[in-house]
């Protein structure tokens, strides 16, 4: 990834970006006009390459949305979540992908349905969120926070027939994600909540097969 596109600062600025109906997301310093559909790496490009709150939540917010039902998109959007929350952790200044996982692609029509459906929850964080108990988000602790997405999202191409509850892990690294964005610890504390749940369930399920 190239580009120094700036990060969005919003959950809502996020999703601007990826919006086909959006005017700036065709203009011609993007390369690549949304309505055509977006790779991976395109879309990563679009909410820049040095912030990896930001990059975290292009993945989960998609899995989030109703496209989580398509085959594989929970094992492809694990192994993206897993890749950026690693080099994350280890404290690279810009994020790099595969380029197996990199190309992947959703269509326009994709893309605007989950940019539709998050619009909504999307404003009402917007809202809610500001700076609260900031040390959570920071260099030590963001570490446990880039752990614990990293656990959660290694579970899910095992649970791949199960997207529902996909979603809800998703909506829990969207949690973390948005708050390492923009340093709020209520809101981390919240998706710590989701996974924590996420992990119980995943703990009763392997009690239940053994």
């Amino acid at each position: 990834m190239t580009s120094e596109q700036a990060a969005p600062r919003s959950l809502t600025d996020l999703l601007d970006t990826l919006d086909p109906d959006n005017p700036a997301t065709g203009v011609e310093e993007r390369k690549h006009d949304a309505h055509d559909g977006l790779t991976i790496q395109d879309m990563l490009d679009r909410v820049g390459v040095r912030s990896f709150g930001a990059a975290l939540l292009v993945p989960s917010l998609i899995l989030v949305s109703p496209l989580s039902i398509i085959p594989l998109m929970p094992t492809i959007g694990g192994l993206v979540i897993l890749t950026i929350s690693i080099q994350a952790f280890f404290g690279r200044s810009h994020l790099w992908l595969p380029r197996f996982l990199a190309s992947r692609r959703l269509t326009g029509p994709q893309l605007k349905r989950a940019v539709t459906y998050l619009r909504k929850p999307a404003a009402w964080l917007d809202r809610k969120s500001r700076h609260r108990l900031r040390f959570l988000s920071r260099p030590p602790m963001d570490r446990i926070a880039l752990l614990s997405v990293m656990v959660v999202a290694a579970t899910w191409p095992f649970l791949e027939i199960l997207p529902m509850f996909t979603s809800v892990s998703a909506g829990g690294i969207a949690l973390v994600a948005f708050a390492l964005m923009v340093r709020d610890g209520f809101v981390l504390i919240a998706g710590y909540i989701v996974l924590g749940f996420s992990l119980a369930v995943v703990a009763a399920l392997l009690i239940g097969i053994f």
